[in-house]
């Protein structure tokens, strides 16, 4: 009986990934798109093409700005410059930051729980969709973003994505930080050329326990004149 019930359940489970796939695919032909639109690589950014960007920090109602520069045709370890902190010429430590954070190597393209999806908004040329990262696809230091979920907002009358988001459904454990809060979107411009999405800016927005205090934390960056 046990081994039945456990066959029952694994066919139910199944039956409803598949439909939950099944409405989401449902969804997108209504609008002559297949779900290629939802891979993850058409928006990842662009590394061949040098562009502007603007970061700005805001923690506990203080402000910084740095303003950088990405130039594609340096040698990888020389590709990023900050050109400023506040309007100053920035610090020795300030320019070591920026170019550590940016200069990561981003993460390998993570795969679509396909049990997870959702058509969460079918309205006034407005499709949105949504769903879970396969645990499995993602690496340590992206771990976390399993207990998150992903919101793909697509303008029905273009057919292309204009904001991608992620939200999480639990207390995330980043790093060595505990962090209740963590909500990043980003709002993206189809590139017809190169058949992606370009971002024309990202907004990460957390709360971050520390030593029993919550800190909340918002980092903006916004991206401008890409040329190749």
């Amino acid at each position: 009986m046990k081994r039945i019930l456990t066959l029952a359940l694994a066919l139910f489970i199944g039956q409803h990934a598949v439909a939950q796939k099944e409405a989401v695919v449902s969804a997108l032909a209504k609008y002559k798109l297949d779900e290629g639109i939802l891979d993850e690589k058409l928006r990842t950014k662009p590394t061949d093409y040098s562009y502007d960007i603007k970061e700005t920090v805001a923690t506990e109602g203080v402000e910084k700005i740095i303003l950088g520069h990405y130039d594609a045709s340096k040698p990888e370890e020389d590709r990023w410059t900050v050109i400023s902190s506040d309007d100053q010429d920035p610090t020795t430590t300030e320019i070591k930051r920026f170019k550590k954070e940016h200069g990561k190597a981003p993460y390998p393209p993570a795969k679509i729980d396909e049990s997870s999806y959702k058509v969460e908004k079918d309205d006034a040329g407005i499709l949105v969709v949504s769903f879970k990262l396969d645990p499995a696809s993602l690496v340590p230091d992206n771990a976390f973003i399993k207990d998150c979920r992903s919101y793909l907002t697509i303008d029905t009358n273009t057919g292309k994505i204009t904001k991608a988001e992620s939200v999480n459904e639990k207390p995330l454990k980043v790093k060595t930080f505990n962090v209740p809060v963590l909500n990043t979107y980003s709002e993206l411009t189809w590139n017809e050329a190169e058949k992606k999405y370009f971002p024309k800016k990202d907004n990460i927005s957390m709360t971050i326990k520390l030593l029993g205090q919550e800190v909340a934390t918002t980092t903006i960056m916004e991206y401008s004149n890409f040329k190749k």
